[in-house]
């Protein structure tokens, strides 16, 4: 459960975290992109004002500085008709080859109420004789792209493997009250479970002694029935007290085909008395590495959960089979089936549906399934439908 809470708590402020990781860096992307943009603009404007390209090419100072421009490798300036002819044209590096007649139709189309096409800033400036100065920068050079991209996802891997540091420590101070009271719980019903088991087990062999004699009466069998409860109840929380301290269990290789079907067939007459169909279909030469006590009674549980639910004249499907290095062990049932607010509760201690509140089930029983299941590194689901097949399914590596 420590694990659980520990996991959970750096799943979540993981998950927030990169959230706002991704809000921010798209924020300040498109925040700098709007003002490199703007930048952008100010410098087409000042080539096409001043006059560098094509009008006065003997002006090599303002040339050098545009080629100097290491944020844009691709300029060009046009000098077009007012129908869209291109009279003149000059190239920086590699605008000749991504600036298309079509480009330049959009542009004259767009006017200056418009300053951007797709990655091209441009200016446009009226000359004599209705012709027209265009100049372009593009801002979208590969080069730039690759190494911008590469920069962020790096820095972002970075911050987030630092989030992740720095949350997985946290989590040890912030789960540390729950975990606190989870172990005093978890302690304080070990402890009065061993203490209750001594007296109510005088209690249980007085009861019983008194119901053999001639003079027993309704009285003493409540006793003797209500006794025998609470040692049920008693040896489940012992139960569940065991699987909590992880106490070592002897594991090894055994039979998982002839342990599931020695288990199938002790309940077969009881599913007979109850008029229930039961069909199984058990695998052959099923191993398991684990308990086979712990199996002997997770079968127990699931087969006689299976059973106090079915209806006379239901169906009870129990199987077991292997593929792809996965075992799987499925109790089905037909009767009322679990409602969908309770299935995300079902494993949880002391859990009682509202339909079974007033029936002899302690809310343990899946529980203790549960973590069975997992100490022998299987996994336990189940699947409902209301007045349908309610499936209970436990897989084994």
């Amino acid at each position: 459960m420590e694990k659980e809470l520990k996991r959970k708590f750096v799943m979540i402020t993981m998950s927030l975290m990169c959230v706002l990781f991704a809000v921010f860096f798209t924020a300040t992307h498109f925040y700098y992109q709007y003002w490199f943009d703007m930048d952008t603009l100010q410098f087409v404007r000042w080539i096409a004002d001043s006059g560098v390209l094509l009008n006065e090419p003997s002006d090599s100072a303002g040339m050098e500085l545009i080629k100097n421009n290491a944020e844009y490798d691709s300029i060009a300036a046009f000098i077009v008709s007012d129908n869209g002819d291109i009279i003149d044209s000059d190239f920086i590096n590699n605008s000749k080859q991504t600036i298309s007649k079509s480009m330049i139709d959009k542009v004259l189309k767009n006017g200056n109420d418009k300053w951007k096409i797709k990655s091209y800033i441009y200016d446009i400036k009226k000359l004599p004789d209705n012709q027209y100065l265009i100049v372009l920068a593009d801002t979208d050079t590969k080069e730039n792209n690759i190494w911008k991209y590469l920069s962020a996802f790096v820095l972002i891997a970075m911050g987030v493997f630092v989030l992740f540091l720095i949350t997985l420590y946290l989590s040890k101070f912030v789960t540390k009250p729950a975990t606190v009271a989870m172990q005093r719980e978890k302690q304080f019903i070990a402890d009065a479970s061993h203490e209750l088991k001594t007296p109510l087990g005088a209690i249980s062999i007085n009861a019983q002694a008194l119901f053999s004699t001639s003079d027993a009466n309704k009285h003493i069998r409540n006793i003797v029935s209500e006794a025998d409860r609470m040692s049920r109840l008693i040896e489940r929380l012992l139960t569940l007290s065991r699987l909590d301290k992880n106490m070592d269990i002897a594991q090894t290789v055994f039979s998982l085909s002839a342990c599931v079907e020695e288990m199938t067939l002790t309940y077969e007459s009881v599913a007979y008395d109850k008029e229930v169909t039961y069909n199984y279909n058990i695998a052959e030469n099923i191993s398991l590495y684990g308990s086979e006590d712990d199996i002997r009674q997770l079968m127990a549980i699931l087969i006689d959960n299976a059973i106090k639910n079915t209806e006379s004249s239901g169906n009870i499907d129990i199987s077991l089979a292997e593929n792809a290095g996965r075992i799987t062990l499925k109790v089905e049932n037909t009767g009322k089936g679990i409602s969908h607010d309770d299935l995300p509760h079902i494993f949880e201690r002391f859990y009682k549906s509202d339909s079974s509140r007033n029936g002899s089930s302690f809310g343990l029983g899946l529980a203790i399934a549960k973590a069975i299941s997992e100490r022998n590194s299987g996994s336990i689901s189940v699947q409902s439908e209301v007045n349908g097949v309610t499936c209970f399914t436990v897989e084994f590596k």
